[in-house]
């Protein structure tokens, strides 16, 4: 199967049948109380399957720490070199949870966007619409309703959605003021009641180095704030997005990018750990993470770059573990599903329905015959 790509079609409908034996039905799994994401923004499909990439590890024009890549990250094969990069990946979600967009097993999940890059990526994964005309990263006030926003106006989940984010657009892309929904992003500092560590991040985040001139904040500080967010207000509806990975693919350096990536299981491990011991989560919350857009192949620079002008920017990948998705492991069988599916796919883990005033695309579903992404008027 060639690799997919979405034109800029806005007339359209495209119906597209996933012919995968995975059984991630949601009206047939059991119903999650909680729901936390996690996305690592420009993360690609390539380094998640197969670990560190032998054309950037061994790339004698790399402006990067080849030797440090190479005894951190580097193994013969791409299981051992994935399980060293994500360990928590693919050790705890490939025994007990789901994983998909293995492009080298035909199952593929795409962008529904034509921009395959951040803000457009973010609206289509938290408002379930792959809207043509989100097509700038600039401040703007997103019109899209999304599901966060949607289950924050039912009384079980008033005031119990958050969003911690590393980039200052979160609270645009969530658009926190008509949405209800509370958002910590770039700098800001959490108040109300606090944890020690919050106290300190609060300070300590604008004394660390700012490597991207303001607008972003280092991962580090916003996972804990957030972690500790949870800790302390126990939310129901949980996001956190991450962004280092995309920052230092941007200036070429794959050796900061493999850590950040790395740091990133990491901390997921930790967030599930937290999750599974906290009685008011513990088996009850599933935990999804994906990824904004994709990047270019390896070859030359491309890897460093997405959007339009970079073929394969707008391949992604997911996964998922708790009680609202099967224990499938990495998903080997042929199968086309859409970042636009996540919104819908949350609603219905919680035992909800997602109707915003647009069009959304439907869950995730992977029974065989199942028609899984339907690409609405846009």
């Amino acid at each position: 199967m060639p690799a997919f790509s979405i034109p800029n079609m806005q007339y359209k409908i495209f119906v597209v049948i996933a012919f995968s034996f995975a059984t991630l039905h949601i009206t047939a799994q059991k119903r999650s109380e909680n729901i936390v994401v996690v996305t690592l923004d420009g993360m690609r499909w390539q380094d998640v399957f197969t670990g560190a990439d032998s054309l950037l590890t061994y790339d004698t024009m790399a402006t990067y720490s080849e030797k440090y890549v190479q005894e951190n990250f580097w193994a013969a094969s791409g299981a051992e070199r994935r399980k060293k990069l994500m360990p928590f990946i693919w050790s705890e979600i490939s025994a007990k949870g789901i994983i998909l967009g293995n492009r080298a097993y035909g199952n593929y999940i795409n962008t529904a966007n034509p921009h395959w890059f951040s803000y457009p990526g973010y609206n289509e994964i938290i408002t379930g619409f792959p809207d043509t005309t989100v097509n700038s990263n600039d401040k703007n006030l997103n019109k899209n309703e999304n599901v966060f926003e949607l289950m924050n106006r039912l009384p079980a989940f008033k005031g119990k959605t958050a969003v911690f984010g590393s980039w200052d657009l979160f609270s645009y892309m969530f658009n926190e003021k008509r949405s209800g929904v509370y958002v910590n992003d770039g700098f800001k500092k959490v108040e109300g009641k606090l944890s020690k560590r919050q106290s300190m991040l609060n300070e300590l985040q604008s004394e660390m180095p700012d490597l991207f001139h303001g607008a972003e904040r280092l991962d580090v500080a916003t996972f804990y704030l957030g972690l500790d967010y949870m800790k302390l207000n126990k939310p129901r509806l949980m996001y956190f997005g991450l962004g280092d990975t995309d920052e230092f693919a941007h200036a070429g350096d794959y050796d900061s990018y493999l850590d950040a990536a790395r740091k990133a299981d990491k901390w997921i491990s930790q967030l599930w750990q937290y999750i599974q011991s906290e009685p008011f989560y513990a088996n009850k919350t599933t935990l999804l993470i994906t990824t904004d857009h994709g990047r270019g192949q390896a070859s030359g620079a491309n890897w460093r770059h997405h959007g339009k002008g970079t073929p394969g920017s707008g391949e992604i990948w997911f996964a998922a573990i708790g009680p609202s998705v099967p224990a499938s492991g990495e998903v080997k069988t042929k199968a086309q599903n859409f970042q636009g599916q996540i919104a819908a796919t949350i609603a219905a883990m919680l035992g909800q329905s997602f109707n915003p005033t647009h069009k959304p695309m439907a869950p995730l579903s992977f029974r065989p015959g199942a028609a899984s992404g339907e690409i609405p008027n846009r």
